[in-house]
């Protein structure tokens, strides 16, 4: 897969490791697809969810260490071999969630270019969503054929017909929710420079879109939805060019926006085009309601402010 970035190569991007004082990996650049669904509470979905991450797993499987969750605790495959998803989803009833993460790293400390994870919440009186997300290093996806990450995100759209999502150039931190969290310091001057760059915290960001989606990146998925707030697909495909590819899925469509993935650069007031243009016409179902993408940023830093300048970045 051609990534062209401005000046690097997915080598170089592969090369950038973000290290804490104790010099640990905490954080890196990679290849990223998050999927928000609803209805997660339902066993149809969840079993779905469960072939995805079976896929991921068998795809990538001499590169994952770990897996675990909340009712889980941590285990590493080395030792205890993972139990088919299928038999931890059948059990479950509506109002218990489904959770497990799996990942390349081999502790909380550091990050993995190998991660999957989902949380699947149990039916509550209101609207919640559940999601998938999935990451790659660049170096791996340069070895696979042209088109493989579209084709790998839109299989799973059609399996899973997702609300929404995004999938694009990201930055990869821990699989740990309170190590990730840590880290935002190290990686503002990343996600602050590189507008192509996606901050990703599904676990959070979750709740804050039920109603509006995050955002848009190389990959942007809209359920019907969205698309009927924005006209409908036709009349959102009629504003687009031939630079923009729709991939339906029962529900929504994925949009492709331009050929290759692109990191931007601020500083030399580069802004994806293809980008921008789609942002500019769905982000009138954006949320509203993200306050803070990052919470721990470098100190002088406004974490509210700098969020909306974030979600806005292609404005």
């Amino acid at each position: 897969m051609e990534i062209p970035l401005q000046g690097f190569t997915p080598k170089d991007l592969d090369k950038i490791k973000i290290k804490d004082k104790d010099n640990h990996i905490v954080a890196q650049i990679g290849m990223m697809v998050t999927l928000y669904l609803e209805n997660a509470y339902k066993k149809q979905c969840r079993l779905a969810v469960g072939q995805c991450i079976e896929e991921y797993m068998a795809l990538v499987k001499p590169h994952l260490n770990r897996y675990g969750g909340e009712k889980l605790g941590v285990r590493k495959f080395s030792q205890t071999p993972i139990q088919p998803l299928a038999e931890m989803i059948e059990p479950l009833n509506e109002r218990q969630f489904f959770e497990i993460i799996i990942t390349g790293s081999e502790t909380d400390k550091e990050s993995s270019p190998y991660n999957v994870k989902t949380l699947l919440d149990g039916k509550r009186s209101y609207k919640e969503i559940g999601y998938l997300s999935a990451t790659f290093p660049l170096t791996f996806l340069e070895e696979q054929p042209g088109g493989f990450f579209q084709q790998f995100v839109h299989d799973w759209c059609k399996r899973l017909s997702p609300y929404h999502g995004y999938g694009g150039l990201g930055v990869i931190r821990s699989v740990d929710h309170f190590t990730a969290r840590r880290t935002e310091p190290l990686v503002y001057p990343l996600i602050s420079r590189f507008p192509g760059l996606e901050i990703d915290d599904p676990s959070s960001h979750s709740i804050y879109c039920v109603d509006g989606i995050k955002g848009v990146n190389w990959l942007t998925m809209l359920s019907d939805t969205f698309l009927q707030k924005l006209g409908d697909k036709a009349a959102l495909r009629a504003q687009l060019d031939d630079d923009f590819i729709f991939y339906d899925y029962p529900g929504g469509v994925m949009i492709q926006a331009g050929p290759f993935p692109q990191i931007g650069d601020m500083e030399q007031g580069n802004i994806p085009k293809q980008y921008q243009t789609l942002y500019r016409l769905v982000k009138s179902v954006q949320t509203d309601k993200l306050k803070n993408i990052v919470v721990e940023v470098p100190e002088g830093v406004n974490a509210k402010e700098f969020t909306q300048q974030w979600l806005h970045r292609f404005e």
